[in-house]
């Protein structure tokens, strides 16, 4: 010890060795390890199992609004179609009561086609323009050629059956006949 009165340790007597010494920690035995590792995973297993649930039960929401959303959008374009369904239905019944003209069952078809048109319209539909156009694979199915007078080649003579886009979709391709050489047989 020191003279001084100092209570410095030196490193002699008994708090000499307190102070080299490595702190007292306690070290599971393997069997506790094992424990702790399976309550560990076991609650993992838990989470995993409840976030797998809320996933499931996501998707499960989304598909039940996107076929309540597909239903109210099909309710509405069917309550516009049905005013031409309507008028089909009156013309049919004046034709086969005979007293109609067949002039005034004509008109009634073009109004019907009318309102089937303009009903289609308001929901995007667009009739792909043809007749006298360039022939485009990306709008038109080209059925058959032609020789046309007056119509270059590679342009449309005359539409078969009127091709349709949706925005900017095609919904069905033009049939049409093209201007052209016919191949000799």
């Amino acid at each position: 010890m020191n003279n001084d009165g100092d209570n410095r340790n030196d490193g002699d007597g008994p708090n000499a060795t307190d102070s080299k010494r490595e702190p007292n920690v306690e070290i599971p035995t393997h069997e506790q390890e094992i424990v702790r590792l399976r309550d560990e995973c076991a609650q993992l297993e838990q989470q995993l199992q409840r976030q797998l649930a809320d996933a499931a039960n996501v998707r499960r929401r989304a598909q039940q609004e996107f076929d309540e959303q597909k239903r109210r959008v099909l309710a509405g374009i069917t309550q516009e179609l049905l005013p031409a369904l309507d008028t089909f239905s009156m013309a049919l019944a004046a034709f086969d009561q005979g007293g109609s003209d067949p002039k005034m069952l004509i008109e009634g078809v073009r109004m019907t086609r009318m309102l089937l048109t303009s009903a289609l319209e308001r929901h995007g539909l667009q009739e792909i323009r043809a007749e006298g156009q360039p022939f485009d694979p990306q709008r038109h199915e080209a059925v058959s050629t032609e020789a046309a007078p007056g119509v270059p080649d590679g342009h449309v003579v005359r539409v078969l059956q009127a091709g349709y886009l949706l925005g900017d979709r095609v919904v069905r391709y033009s049939r049409v006949v093209v201007a052209g050489q016919t191949p000799k047989p």
